[in-house]
Parts: structure tokens; C-alpha cells; sequence
């Protein structure tokens, strides 16, 4: 997500202020002071001169109706801005922040380019959005949990008039401009938390060889928020669901959450949050989902951020993961699923049933399903090629994994190309290159 360059302010000298390179709050505060030893008003130029040019009173008289906005609402609610500026002529743009030019934002969905104010002031005369007079506002909080805030500005008799703009603007923007519903959206790793549209890439159950078992366990959870959510919302048993996956690395925990997202996107908004994300913005992730649900979201690695109490683990993560499953904030019609290498490191509290009610433990493939999986990625040849899978998968050692599998054959092409046959793989299972061995002494 980029920022357009923000349009030129209005109201600047030729030549520009000498104040321009200042910080904005050094600027606000010299041209306070200024105004205090000369007696100077401030002008339409600035944001409260602005305000008070179109409410016709001290800003400091006036009613301001506020809004915390989430990244999704942020984006939303400056779509329904952009609405009323263009449908109303007589709308006037202004800076919401001393020294800054209103600033829009373009949001990049699937190469098409969404452009909405992010931090602007638009005032509205009366017969235009409402009867009365207003100023709306759209600001950044640019070190806040809550991205931006949405503001209306009115005088004290037409409060209720202000009121009722904002949850007009609110309700337009969740009915009308959901940009981001149904989407593959990845967290970033700062507060103010941003979701950046993304994609899953190709593929599907066919390409995963697991157990009956875990497929049966998987779908138990989908239908939460599917075929049995209507039932599970009478019996006032909830919609939420939480699937731990557990194993080593290279089972295939990451492609099976993929998969299922993959499946779900669409209907549902996907929200995918690697370790250093969920470490720092995982309170504000959940939020989202009341604009966004219903809602997969996918925790990687959560071992590395929701460690054991007992072991000295530290940090805000677990406190806001038990916050946002079954805790004190409550969201509804969201599937987490989460994947861990190590789940004993686990806190006890994540893995009781309402948080993680369904724990699926993912083992190295058998020498059936190695055999199978080699059949998978040779298949994907043009030729098909001359390969007893069955004797590959016989001489391959215990507890290969699914990533070793796809290195053994990587290794084949690579040594080989296309001319692949029983006896050359064999001979690369022997060698032993596919394995990465482990690094001992000291380097420099």
C-alpha cells in the first residue's frame, strides 16, 4: 500500500512558509506562540481557522462526534467521504492537521487501484449531506492501536444532526464499500496495524496426501461457520472455532491451512498473520473481523509467541490470544487456524477447548503415503516417467517428511532432468545430497 503524493495545500505563499520543514507539532506550537505575542488569528489555511471559517464559532464551541476506525473502516469510511465530496459541489476540501495537505491513500486490489482520503476535512453546508452545517474529518493516528478516526463537527444545537451523519457514513461504508470482504488479506507487523491484499497461490486438496482422518477432523471445523452455523446459533453454542496443527516441520501444516482458506475465500475473509505480526497486532487482527467475518484467520508458528508462563515466557501476545478466543473481547463466525512445531512450549490455557477446541497432529508420511506423494510431483512431467514409487518409498529412512520428499525429486531433475527413472532415484535417495546435514564447529 502506498501514499499518493497529498494534494498541494491551499492558501501557501509563494516560496512556502518558513515553518515547512518543521515537524507538524513544532509548527502548531510556534504558530500558537506566534499568535499569542501578536495577536493574530489563524487563518482558513489551518485546520481549527478552517473548521471555524464554515461552522461560523470558535472550534473550541463547538460538538465533535468521534469514531475510532479500524485499518478495514479507515479505508472504507474514506471511500464514503470521497462520495460525498464528489456528490455534493459545494463541499469544501481542508487540512485536518495545521501545515498538512489532505493526503489520499491508493489501495492495489488484484491490479485495480482504489484512491480514498486518509487524512482530509470536507465541510458540508447545510442541504447538502445533512440540514445542517458540518465538518467531517478523516484523521491518521500514526501511533495509535486505532489507524484513524473519523470526526463530524457541528455547532452544539445541530449535535443530533452530527450524530446521525456518522452513523449514516458508517453504515454506508460497511453495506457499501467493503473493499477488503472476502479477500486474502496479509497482517503487517506495526502498529497501526494494515492488512495488504495478497493471495494464496494455486492448489488445492488433491495436492496433499493426508489421512481420512484429519480431512474429517478439518471439515468438523469448517462447518462451524457453514452447514451446521445456523444450528450451533439457536443452541447459543457459538460459531467461533479454533484448530491447532501440530508436527514437525515439513508435514505439511502450512500447506493444509492454505488449503482450507483457499477453499473458504470468498465467502470468507482470509486474514493470514506470520509470527512477527501476530507478536505485536493480534488484539487488532480479531478486531478487523467485525467488518470483515465472517472470517478465517491463519496464526503461523504460534509457539514462537504464545510460550509457556510457567518457562519465563513473556509479552503481551498471549495476554491479547486469550483476549480475543473466548475472552473478554467477543467476536463471532471466525475460524482460527493456527500450526505449531512444538506444542508443548505452548501456555496449558491456549490449548483448552474454546480456544483451540481441536488439536491435529500431523506425523511424517508412512511408506504408502511417501509413495504417493512421490506420485504427485512426478506426475506434474510431461512424460510420464518410468518410476516404481513403491521401491523409492521402501529405502527412503524413517520419518522423512513431505518437504523431503519434494527435495528428493528436486534433486532428481536437477541431476537428471526429465530422464527419471527408478534406479536414478534410487541412487539420489543413496547419496544423501537431499538432506541437509548439520552444521558443527565454529565459523568466522
Amino acid at each position: 500500500m502506498s501514499r499518493d503524493d497529498p494534494l498541494p495545500p491551499d492558501d501557501r505563499p509563494a516560496g512556502g512558509s518558513p515553518l515547512d520543514g518543521e515537524p507538524p507539532l513544532v509548527r502548531r506550537a510556534l504558530q500558537v506562540l506566534g499568535e499569542l505575542l501578536t495577536g493574530a488569528q489563524a487563518g482558513s489555511g489551518t485546520a481549527g481557522g478552517f473548521v471555524e471559517a464554515h461552522l461560523g464559532q470558535p472550534h473550541t464551541s463547538l460538538v465533535l462526534e468521534r469514531v475510532e476506525l479500524t485499518h478495514t473502516q479507515s479505508v472504507s469510511v474514506g471511500a464514503v467521504v470521497a462520495d460525498l465530496l464528489a456528490a455534493h459541489p459545494a463541499a469544501v476540501l481542508g487540512p485536518v492537521e495545521d501545515g498538512e495537505a489532505p493526503t489520499w491513500t491508493r489501495i492495489d486490489l488484484d491490479g485495480e487501484h482504489v484512491s480514498v482520503p486518509s487524512s482530509a476535512a470536507v465541510a458540508l453546508p447545510a442541504g447538502t449531506a445533512t440540514a445542517v452545517d458540518v465538518v467531517v474529518q478523516l484523521s491518521r493516528n500514526e501511533f495509535d492501536p486505532d489507524p484513524a478516526s473519523l470526526r463530524v463537527l457541528a455547532r452544539p444545537a445541530d449535535h443530533a444532526a452530527a450524530r446521525a451523519l456518522v452513523d449514516e457514513v458508517l453504515a454506508t461504508a460497511r453495506r457499501d464499500k467493503g473493499f477488503f470482504r472476502g479477500r486474502v488479506l496479509h497482517a503487517g507487523s506495526r502498529l497501526p496495524l494494515e492488512l495488504e491484499p495478497t493471495s494464496l497461490g494455486p492448489g488445492g486438496r488433491e495436492d496433499l496426501v493426508l489421512p481420512s482422518a484429519v480431512w474429517a477432523e478439518v471439515d468438523a471445523a469448517t462447518s462451524a461457520l457453514t452447514t451446521r452455523a445456523d444450528v450451533l446459533r439457536e443452541m447459543g453454542l457459538g460459531t467461533n472455532r479454533g484448530v491447532l496443527l501440530a508436527g514437525p516441520p515439513g508435514v505439511g501444516k502450512s500447506a493444509l491451512s492454505r488449503v482450507v482458506a483457499r477453499e473458504m475465500a470468498g465467502d470468507f475473509t482470509v486474514i493470514v498473520v506470520d509470527a512477527a505480526a501476530a507478536s505485536s497486532v493480534l488484539r487488532q487482527v480479531y478486531r478487523e473481523t467485525a467488518d470483515l467475518g465472517p472470517c478465517v484467520v491463519v496464526l503461523e508458528d504460534v509457539d514462537l509467541y504464545l510460550g509457556d508462563r510457567r518457562a519465563g515466557a513473556r509479552g503481551t501476545a498471549l495476554a491479547d490470544f486469550l483476549a480475543v478466543l473466548d475472552g473478554t473481547e467477543v467476536y463471532t463466525d471466525v475460524l482460527t487456524l493456527a500450526s505449531t512445531n512444538d506444542p508443548a512450549a505452548l501456555d496449558a490455557a491456549v490449548t483448552r477447548s474454546a480456544r483451540f477446541d481441536s488439536v491435529i497432529t500431523l506425523d511424517p508420511p508412512d511408506r504408502v503415503a511417501c509413495a504417493r506423494i512421490l506420485e504427485r510431483y512426478l506426475g506434474r512431467l510431461a512424460e510420464d516417467p518410468d518410476v516404481d514409487t513403491a521401491a523409492v518409498a521402501g529405502v527412503l529412512p524413517a520419518g522423512v517428511t513431505g518437504a523431503d520428499l519434494r527435495e528428493v525429486v528436486r534433486r532428481a531433475v536437477l541431476d537428471h532432468g526429465r530422464e527419471l527413472t527408478t534406479e536414478r532415484l534410487l541412487r539420489v535417495v543413496a547419496d544423501g545430497r537431499w538432506q541437509a546435514e548439520p552444521l558443527t564447529g565454529s565459523y568466522l
